[in-house]
């Protein structure tokens, strides 16, 4: 964490876009950068995907740069410059980078693009679905399960179809699990404010819930914090959060975006890049749940049964969890 942070002050000293960059290239090597809108170090999908570039670089050999904190304003010229110092492949982690992405591509048609959560695609631009409908479908279906209550909660990010998806997953797992439980959705603008989402979740445990789950990115670690101060339970996003909140966080799902970004980096390696739309989910081993951790003798075994054969009827295709891209009421 510590190195981290040096290398991100470092970097802020040194360039105002284009960030960090690690490896020595030379003609033959590919070069490879990611622009998120958070920090590389936020404990949820920025980190993952930042372990994955790193990881394609002990693999692959290849130089790699990376860009934190990118605002909307910025994307266009994130991706532009990276274009124009020749990299081979740039990641953008979320819907947002998408217009910049096709807007950039056009210009620079010998750099690939790759959008985390997107849905734009051409001959050198693809999208990256992460079907986390699924993994919040469980997660909905395990809160409503442990409910005292009958009243659970999803603090969202920015109304958008990315994040609408997840919470109204998330909605369908908890009726599912209990058609009469009451499910508390709130969207904070934001994927970053973490005084938001404690807020938002305060506001929800004061309704009567006591499981809250989350897609928000950085914003949710204040939801998490939220129902730790109050004692209720919570579930993670993205990347085992358990570490924040031990004797708070059931569970989580994992989206091994590092995974995807491996995965790509070396298609990519092998002159096997393709435009257009890819999906990941738990059948394809990109999406997992986390270990219950100090829940694991809490939680009692029919319940995680009950989980199990939910997971299970996704992966065989026998539950297809739909995919609701805007809100519904409750």
């Amino acid at each position: 964490m510590k190195k981290l942070l040096i290398m991100s002050l470092v970097c802020a000293l040194l360039v105002s876009l284009v960030g960090c960059t690690s490896g020595s290239a030379d003609n033959d090597t590919l070069k490879v950068a990611l622009c998120m809108t958070g920090p590389a170090n936020d404990g949820g999908w920025c980190q993952t995907a930042y372990d994955g570039l790193v990881r394609a670089q002990e693999q692959y050999g290849v130089e790699i740069s990376y860009t934190e904190n990118v605002q909307t304003t910025e994307m266009e010229a994130a991706f532009t410059d990276y274009a124009s110092q020749g990299y081979d492949l740039v990641f953008g982690l979320g819907y947002q980078f998408g217009d910049p992405a096709q807007a950039v591509a056009v210009k620079y048609p010998d750099t690939k693009f790759i959008i985390f959560e997107g849905s734009v695609e051409s001959e050198n631009v693809q999208s990256c679905k992460i079907a986390n409908e699924q993994s919040r479908y469980l997660l909905g279906f395990l809160a409503a399960k442990l409910s005292q209550t009958g009243v659970v909660g999803f603090v969202a990010g920015v109304e958008q179809p990315s994040i609408v998806k997840p919470a109204e997953a998330f909605k369908l797992g908890a009726k599912a699990a209990n058609p009469d439980v009451r499910v508390l959705v709130t969207y904070t603008g934001s994927f970053t404010d973490v005084a938001l989402g404690k807020e938002a979740a305060l506001a929800m445990i004061d309704q009567g819930a006591d499981v809250v789950g989350h897609g928000a990115n950085t914003t949710g670690s204040g939801a998490i914090k939220a129902c730790e101060e109050r004692g209720v339970m919570a579930m993670g996003a993205a990347a085992d959060q358990n570490d924040l909140a031990p004797n708070t966080v059931v569970c989580s799902d994992v989206y091994s975006f590092g995974d995807v970004l491996v995965y790509s980096v070396g298609q990519l390696a092998e002159g096997k890049f393709n435009g257009g739309i890819a999906n990941y989910g738990f059948a394809e081993g990109i999406i997992k749940l986390a270990p219950f951790h100090s829940f694991e003798d809490k939680i009692p075994e029919d319940i995680k049964t009950a989980l199990e054969a939910e997971k299970q009827a996704i992966i065989d295709g026998t539950l297809v969890v739909p995919v609701i891209e805007t809100p519904t009421a409750d």
